[in-house]
């Protein structure tokens, strides 16, 4: 049974400020606005996970594990602020690959769904790229486009530059 309310976050662009083929935990930079939105969102009963592209595995830029450090390292700060990641997911492949798991394909939004019995309709996809707002839509969640990374998807429910007015719409715009 479906039951939970989530808000699965992109990482980059969103959680922290972007860098291409982030590689190096020197080079995460958290974005101010994320604590203080998340926390609004946690407090109302919201869960989290991260999906996220990671082509930089398969451009052989950077290790998984690598990755994996990253993301942990990231999960850890979260958890400082009370702020709980329940799954990590990322799609190591290039586009031109063509697989199932790389956002706007649903493959790890199915797997996140079935895993953590996540209500889609009560749910939320926040990222800041097309394939991010697609993704969200193929998934049947409400979508936010945060910092448009590559224009603004004509799609999105809502697109601002602010994790904290993101939560606010979000709280403003709840399907129960």
């Amino acid at each position: 049974m479906m039951k939970y309310k989530y808000v699965i976050l992109d990482r980059d662009g969103t959680l922290i400020k972007y860098v291409r083929y982030l590689s190096k935990i020197s080079e995460i930079e958290y974005k101010p606005d994320v604590i203080e939105g998340l926390i609004k969102l946690r407090t109302s009963g919201y869960k989290f996970g991260i999906i996220s592209n990671q082509s930089l595995i398969e451009r052989k830029i950077a290790k998984k594990s690598i990755v994996h450090k990253i993301n942990l390292h990231i999960v850890k700060y979260l958890k400082m602020h009370n702020i709980d990641i329940d799954f990590v997911y990322l799609c190591p492949h290039i586009p031109s690959q063509e697989c199932s798991c790389r956002k706007p394909k649903t493959e790890l939004g199915i797997k996140a769904i079935t895993n953590f019995a996540i209500n889609p309709k009560l749910s939320y996809m926040i990222g800041d790229a097309l394939s991010d707002i697609q993704f969200g839509i193929n998934l049947g969640l409400q979508t936010i486009q945060i910092n448009p990374l590559d224009g603004v998807h004509s799609k999105a429910d809502f697109v601002t530059d602010n994790m904290i007015i993101a939560a606010e719409w979000i709280l403003n715009n709840e399907r129960y």
